[in-house]
């Protein structure tokens, strides 16, 4: 039977001049001396730190001295026992996430190479693996030179570094307003040996098809995949809420496919948490071939639907809005982005930590935003039980991406591995090709060609119809369906953004959005906050090289704008300018939370807007941001009144 080791080994690590030809294996290296022990998961930057290699990257200006780490190859070496497999087995090896330009090493035979941080690497090693201790190595290439793209392609534009957008990894890494430029690299998610017989499971997916009368139609698909072996049928032992059926499914080179309908009487239905529980089924499956048991999977499932309602409002705008269960919600909601820039440290606890307070600020609705990364799946059954709904952005933002076969095609994979692992979680409510391409490529980028891209318009289209066609699938965001201007208030979702006006004037009241999926406020965490990466003799004024950098802009646009535009905010709300970093702090909090609470009100109580999404929930390092938890978990004054403005919306 399928079984899953975890692979546990020494490991240890060091950094090489990249090397852009093709990549030996490391141990020929006369370099021991570079090696120091290394964690899996994990990056690259935790293990040189903890070496004493490099400082603290979060603090004064130390990430823009690491710029050296990635342009350099990076080696993973262990010693690792593979386990036994039984009669009839193969051995398999499972990297679920590598962080980016991978080549793997058996003994010094490559045995597979990657380049997608969001997607695993499976490889069969039986025929590459000896009995007793063997050497992996894993040489992660430099992220600054992306293997196999032209250096430079005349209708690829972004903001930043190019570079990140021919890359498949996470964009803010290269630089953001609200992230560093600390290009991750790493064995960044677990590694296994898996066991596997001729046929396994390869998914059981169960979806809420139809809802009358308080009863629910459902359709669970069990797919399987032919290792190795001959075609031929294999059996399944089908259990969905309750219900068991056994049932024969063909399975070849290409799998094996099967739908099976469940009626459950009386279903108990999952909901937004301020609009009702959230149950949750159990399903599990057991596979069967010529009596012998190869495989068993089994988890949980909401019943419920969503739709996608878009028709004519009665001030001549189309409608935007989210149905569950047949019935419209308002989505009071916060923008999801990474909680740390190495993304590897981000575990259980920092998601049962931040969501607590998500759900208890009543929001009931997390905007996951396309220039962070794809969550680990306990942050979705997080969700599903606190009765959180999601949309989710694809991996892409704010920028022209390429359109040449090669990059579509690992798109699709990416799309397609993404949308079937998300699909089992209730939250997940829509699919959004990426944050902002369209609107920028029309209004910054002046490439309105791109519009037309085939990769939100087609291939990542195309994966969600195809693997999740109950879930609606949005090409970008912000988008309207009719209208040339892509962040139109009067159909689909915008994005309001005018740091320094007044949050009263006329730039956000004169606007009537069907719905607003990025709205936000600047404002200075705590001083002890700031105090964790500015020197204590450059805490005031803040316009210094160590302030800005953890507040404006790590792609050089403009680092000094976004400290400016706290003072002008001020002004505009007819207060003194401050005159001390803590009055500073102080103010900026207050007007935060005075424009959160009133666009909340504005908006919400406009009949023919249907969701507010307030950037953002969390930074992912400490910050002067419109986040409403400081790195690495210091709550702004501003939530209470987020809290009490959702509290006090009935809708």
């Amino acid at each position: 039977m399928k079984k899953s080791v975890p692979l546990a080994a020494t490991w240890k690590l060091m950094h090489a001049e990249p090397n852009l030809g093709p990549t030996p294996a490391c141990s020929a290296m006369p370099l021991e001396e570079r090696w120091v022990p290394a964690e899996v998961p994990g990056d690259v930057h935790l293990d040189y730190r903890r070496a004493g290699l490099i400082p603290e990257p979060f603090f004064g200006l130390n990430h823009d001295q690491l710029r050296w780490m990635e342009e350099m190859d990076w080696w993973y070496r262990a010693e690792i026992t593979p386990p036994v497999p039984a009669a009839g087995q193969r051995v398999h090896l499972l990297f679920e996430g590598l962080d980016v330009f991978a080549t793997v090493h058996l003994n010094g035979k490559e045995v597979g190479r990657h380049a997608n941080m969001f997607t695993p690497l499976r490889i069969d090693v039986t025929d590459h693996v000896a009995p007793g201790a063997n050497r992996l190595e894993v040489c992660l290439g430099a992220p600054l030179f992306p293997p196999d793209r032209p250096a430079r392609q005349p209708d690829v534009r972004g903001y930043g570094q190019i570079t990140r957008l021919q890359v498949r990894k996470s964009q803010s890494c290269y630089g953001w307003n609200i992230s560093p430029r600390m290009v991750t690299i790493g064995i960044w998610k677990p590694v296994l040996f898996l066991l596997v017989d001729e046929v396994e499971i390869a998914d059981v997916f169960v979806n809420t098809v139809a809802l009358k009368d308080g009863t629910a139609e459902l359709e669970a698909l069990v797919e399987l995949t032919l290792n190795h072996g001959k075609p031929g049928a294999a059996e399944v032992e089908l259990t969905v809420a309750g219900q068991t059926r056994t049932i024969t499914i063909p399975c070849d080179a290409g799998g094996g496919r099967h739908v099976e309908r469940f009626t459950v009487p009386q279903a108990r239905m999952w909901w937004p948490h301020n609009h009702g529980a959230q149950p949750l089924h159990d399903w599990s499956a057991t596979l069967r071939r010529g009596g012998r048991q190869l495989d068993e999977r089994r988890g949980r499932f909401g019943i419920r639907t969503v739709q996608l309602v878009q028709e004519p409002d009665d001030d001549g705008g189309i409608s935007f809005v989210f149905a569950v269960n047949g019935r419209k919600i308002f989505l009071k909601g916060m923008n999801w982005t990474p909680a740390d820039a190495i993304f590897a440290r981000v575990d259980d606890a920092r998601y049962d930590q931040l969501l607590k307070i998500a759900k208890e600020t009543h929001i009931n609705a997390m905007r996951v935003w396309g220039g962070g990364v794809y969550e680990l799946d306990s942050f979705y059954a997080k969700c599903d039980e606190l009765g959180i709904l999601i949309t989710h952005d694809f991996m892409f933002a704010c920028g022209c991406y390429p359109q040449d076969l090669a990059f579509l095609d690992e798109a699709r994979k990416e799309a397609e591995f993404q949308v079937k692992r998300l699909r089992h979680f209730a939250c997940m409510i829509a699919w959004f090709g990426d944050n902002e391409n369209d609107v920028l490529a029309d209004n910054s980028f002046n490439y309105p060609a791109y519009r037309h891209n085939r990769l939100s318009k087609e291939v990542l289209r195309d994966a969600v119809h195809a693997h999740a066609p109950a879930t609606p699938y949005v090409p970008t965001s912000p988008y309207s369906p009719f209208t040339y201007d892509q962040n139109a208030p009067m159909e689909g979702d915008c994005h309001i953004w005018g740091h320094g006006l007044s949050y009263r004037s006329d730039f956000y009241v004169k606007q009537r959005p069907r719905m607003v999926t990025e709205i936000g406020h600047l404002s200075l965490p705590a001083e002890e906050v700031v105090r964790a990466y500015v020197s204590p003799e450059n805490l005031w004024p803040v316009y210094h090289a160590e302030h800005l950098t953890h507040g404006s802009d790590c792609i050089r646009l403009d680092r000094v704008a976004r400290y400016r535009l706290n003072f002008e905010s001020i002004r505009e709300r007819g207060w003194p300018e401050p005159k001390s970093l803590a009055e500073l702090i102080e103010k900026s909090q207050r007007l935060q939370g005075e424009a959160s609470k009133f666009w909340i009100e504005f908006y919400g109580n406009q009949p023919n807007c249907w969701g507010i999404f307030l950037w953002n929930l969390a930074d992912s390092w400490p910050q002067m941001s419109d986040a409403y938890i400081a790195y690495p978990c210091s709550v702004k004054r501003s939530l209470k009144d987020v809290r009490d403005g959702y509290a006090e919306l009935k809708r």
